[in-house]
């Protein structure tokens, strides 16, 4: 005999541990909250999550048995292929669920130096600690920034954003860890002041006037003077708050400094916070490849580029498996990045299992979207 897949519809109280999802569960704004095929092992955690979607009947599984006549054709699941997606998928739900806390509490610390709160040495130091037990998630880092972005578009989430990319930079030229916490920080902090800006101006959709642009830019000079007080925030912070949009070509603010006067920290920042900032506004527009091309491009003489190039050669790896709809439809894996022709990944299909380099295939071959 063998499983037949069955969809049945099931209020969401009363779902089940080992309960299998039979479609795509899509928030009411169309993003995908859980996908089809995802195993229940956390039932309340699962029912929390759909009820603040206000979401109350979902698709669930269910086996209707066949008997064949070959005892042969019995298919063989791989267990521990299935355990691992199911784990990773574990980890997605549960990280799309904290993060409204997250947001959270970024903003209550956010809220805490705007009101000019004493801040204990001890408890900044276990709060940054407590931000980057992120880093233990098997689930790539990249991947759960592809989820905030668009979870999320506020500054909160635009500065942690920027904080994990900083901090993954930073591991990846060998930074100590005693660098890598104070960098994490220092990038959490770098757009604090554009809470002092009006909202009207900051979430401003039509063309920024150039007095409303001055007024942005004057974030970080909002930034610094926030933290300034705070003596259990170290000069390398604060120096590096002041300074992430100065730029090597001497064309960045608020100092017009030359690259040799940009601190390191500030030098990382820069790299994280372009790459988060295109990232966000080429939503339904570019790709994160187009985006990485888009940097080695057209950001050389503004990026120091023995970090650029360092972002550059290893954040392509972190998408090889990522899942993708392309442009026909058609969903596939990326199997292959080269570091030549990074807005053109190897594909391979997942309906027919076919190679597809989009680089040199004669069809138009292009990525529509991530799967997440």
């Amino acid at each position: 005999m063998t499983a037949k897949l069955k969809t049945v519809k099931l209020p969401v109280n009363q779902l089940a541990e080992n309960m299998v999802i039979g479609v795509d569960i899509i928030d009411h704004e169309g993003r995908k909250l859980i996908r089809k095929g995802y195993k229940i092992k956390s039932p309340d955690r699962i029912k929390d999550l759909l009820k603040k979607h206000n979401i109350e009947n979902i698709g669930i599984h269910l086996c209707e048995i066949e008997y064949l006549k070959n005892k042969e054709e019995l298919p063989i699941p791989d267990a521990k292929d299935m355990s691992l997606i199911n784990t990773l998928e574990e980890e997605i739900v549960y990280f799309k669920e904290s993060l409204p806390t997250i947001k959270a509490s970024i903003s209550t610390y956010f809220q805490h130096i705007l009101d000019g709160k004493e801040i204990n040495p001890t408890t900044l130091k276990e709060y940054t600690k407590e931000n980057l037990k992120i880093f233990n998630l098997r689930t790539n880092i990249f991947q759960l920034i592809e989820i905030m972005r668009k979870m999320d578009h506020t500054v909160y989430t635009h500065c942690y954003n920027v904080a994990l990319t900083s901090y993954t930079i930073g591991k990846w030229m060998q930074l100590c860890e005693k660098d890598l916490e104070e960098l994490f920080l220092a990038a959490m902090l770098t757009d604090i002041g554009k809470l002092q800006i009006p909202k009207e101006i900051l979430y401003k959709k039509d063309s920024l006037t150039h007095e409303e642009k001055i007024e942005i830019q004057k974030h970080t000079i909002y930034s610094y003077n926030l933290i300034k007080p705070y003596s259990c925030i170290s000069y390398k912070i604060k120096q590096a708050v002041l300074t992430h949009h100065e730029r090597m070509n001497n064309t960045g603010y608020p100092l017009r400094l030359k690259a040799s006067d940009i601190p390191l920290y500030s030098r990382i920042i820069a790299v994280a916070d372009i790459y988060n900032t295109l990232i966000s506004e080429g939503i339904g527009i570019f790709t994160v490849f187009d985006v990485l091309k888009n940097m080695e491009t057209d950001y050389k003489k503004l990026l120091d580029l023995n970090i650029l190039y360092t972002f550059l050669k290893y954040i392509g790896q972190c998408f090889i498996g990522q899942k993708v709809k392309l442009n026909n439809n058609q969903l596939g894996e990326v199997i292959f990045i080269n570091n030549k022709h990074m807005n053109k990944p190897i594909i391979r299909l997942m309906s027919s299992n076919k190679i597809i380099d989009t680089n040199k295939y004669s069809h138009n071959w292009k990525i529509k979207e991530f799967i997440i």
